[in-house]
């Protein structure tokens, strides 16, 4: 019979031999080895399936096995997992009862000449759920946790893996090439929660098929073997261990990876649709960047859906393995402590997370158990837009070379230790005076990430502790160089002042702003802070400006 592994596997496989053959001599061989084994001498797990004595347990699995062929790469291989089980390698198999294989199911693990798809399917969600590398014997006393071949993850008991009890005291039939249980059931296989995104009918067409866009193939450079160096100075591998990444949820989590531990929290496929048609209104585009001509209708409607998804996945995503406390908090993947700490708004964080008005149970209708973690199912939109993706933009006076596109005035950075009088953000100002003593200066500030719609403009201003004299100043705010904002009291420009005995916060009006520009390389949106100090009024406003920092509040429905 032909093998299907390559020489360096089957060297390991020799090797491991060997260490096994070696470790018997250790103390806690027996240990790990207390079962009495049935032995089978000279029968391979496959042969044994075909001569024991089993019935129609062992009849349907064997035709299952004879049926579905191994895939690699788009290509159907010559040979059938009936083979895998004849092959020389050291398995473990569960042999699952019949009865619970539903016709439906029987109609295709049976099928002759299955399409790829269909052979890998059968493979990973039946066939190799029920066999694990390696010897895993059903012990006296000892529970053990391993992966089977579907990459699911499993606790085998005493009396049971997974909840499903083996027959009598049939385990640990011992073969030439593995270990033989037979089971009272069948090993369930639990989607992962990425799965259930990408597979789920429902959830597939309102977000599974979005996010499967963004997975990639890579090698796994650290359980591949390296061959050599090619002419262009790349390694390459006897052996690739590819594995799939979502560039997407890089930014989310690694709901993929069955080693996780997340909850999820989504609405029904029926509410996502309406919170999305709620939502897009903010994230349309308008216009090529860099350019004044118009969009391509097709090309605004990909960054209008590109980011509208992504902006209700927000918090959807909580990784379980590092709250602090889940019971009294929990906070989504996109948390973070020194923005907190910046905003002091409690972004990405959620209380009493199980209390009846908690978010894992409002509104929950369902809970999916995944092969690593929950996905809890609402029937409303369990989350807060002004907590999430509409959120303020606080642009730091002292962050100029992010933010300056044009001055008229001389600026720098200027420490501000917080004194019990004044406190500012960051302990930073930004120090703007005229060029040469002037009085009539301006700074245009360059303000990104903005979505379409209406915002308040506010200035933070740190009195001139050093005349004693307040600011004066006026606002225009323009979109791709159109003035959109320009407040006036009849013909004179309205000018705004600031209160002398404290960091001032002054409302500098309300805006709508025509496009969104999220997350673009540049921005169309400005906003000019110019003094009106003039040689009339000098004697009472200081021509000296210290910014704390500017914020544009969106205005909620």
């Amino acid at each position: 019979m032909k093998h299907f592994f390559n020489p360096l596997r089957k060297s390991i496989w020799i090797v491991s031999a060997l260490c096994l053959f070696t470790a018997a001599c250790q103390d806690n061989w027996d240990e790990h080895y207390s079962t009495d084994y049935s032995i089978v001498p000279g029968s391979t797990l496959a042969t044994h399936l075909m001569k024991g004595s089993f019935g129609e347990d062992a009849d349907l699995f064997i035709e299952i096995l004879q049926n579905t062929y191994m895939t690699n790469s788009g290509e159907i291989l010559p040979y059938s997992y009936f083979d895998f089980l004849n092959d020389d390698q050291f398995l473990t198999v569960w042999l699952p009862k019949a009865s619970t294989i539903t016709a439906e199911e029987k109609a295709l693990f049976t099928k002759k000449n299955k399409t790829y798809l269909e052979n890998q399917n059968v493979a990973t969600r039946f066939i190799l759920n029920h066999i694990a590398r390696f010897s895993h014997p059903v012990g006296a006393t000892k529970s053990e946790s391993f992966y089977m071949l579907s990459k699911k993850r499993y606790l085998s008991e005493t009396d049971k893996i997974d909840d499903v009890p083996y027959v009598g005291d049939s385990y640990n039939i011992a073969c030439n090439n593995g270990i033989l249980h037979i089971l009272d059931g069948r090993i369930i296989y639990r989607q992962n929660i990425y799965e259930f995104l990408t597979t789920n009918e429902d959830y597939k067409e309102v977000l599974g098929d979005f996010i499967d866009k963004y997975t990639r193939e890579e090698v796994d450079i650290e359980k591949s073997v390296e061959k050599d160096i090619d002419d262009f100075g790349r390694t390459t591998y006897s052996d690739s261990v590819m594995i799939k990444r979502n560039i997407l949820l890089d930014r989310y989590g690694y709901i993929e990876r069955e080693d996780s531990n997340y909850v999820m929290v989504i609405p029904t496929p029926e509410v996502w649709k309406e919170k999305y048609d709620s939502i897009k209104k903010f994230f349309e585009y308008g216009f090529v960047f860099g350019d004044t001509s118009d969009v391509s209708k097709a090309g605004a409607d990909s960054l209008q859906y590109f980011w509208g998804q992504q902006a209700l996945m927000t918090d959807m995503f909580f990784n379980m393995n590092i709250q602090r406390g889940e019971t009294d908090s929990v906070t989504s993947t996109r948390f973070n402590e020194r923005d907190r700490r910046k905003s002091k708004i409690a972004y990405n964080t959620y209380y009493n997370p199980y209390s009846s008005e908690g978010l894992f149970s409002k509104n929950i209708i369902h809970t999916e158990k995944c092969s690593n973690g929950l996905v809890y199912v609402a029937n409303d939109w369990p989350f807060v837009d002004s907590l999430t993706f509409r959120v303020p933009i606080k642009i730091e006076g002292e962050q100029s070379t992010r933010h300056y596109v044009d001055k008229v005035a001389t600026t720098f950075e200027q420490v501000f230790r917080n004194t019990s009088r004044f406190t500012v953000s960051e302990e930073r100002v930004l120090y703007i005076a005229g060029v040469g003593g002037a009085y009539n200066w301006y700074v245009d500030f360059d303000i990104k990430n903005n979505l379409k719609g209406k915002y308040r403009f506010y200035a933070v201003i740190v009195p001139d502790i050093s005349s004693g004299m307040p600011n004066i100043i006026h606002p225009v705010v323009t979109y791709n160089r159109q003035t959109i904002y320009k407040p006036m009291t009849g013909r004179r420009e309205t000018t705004f002042e600031n209160d002398v005995n404290k960091v001032d916060t002054l409302f500098l009006g309300e805006v709508e702003i025509p496009n969104c520009d999220y997350r673009t390389e540049s921005s169309r949106l400005q906003l000019r802070i110019q003094s009106k100090v003039s040689s009339s009024n000098a004697r009472f406003y200081s021509p000296i400006l210290r910014l704390d920092f500017l914020l544009l509040e969106p205005v909620l429905e």
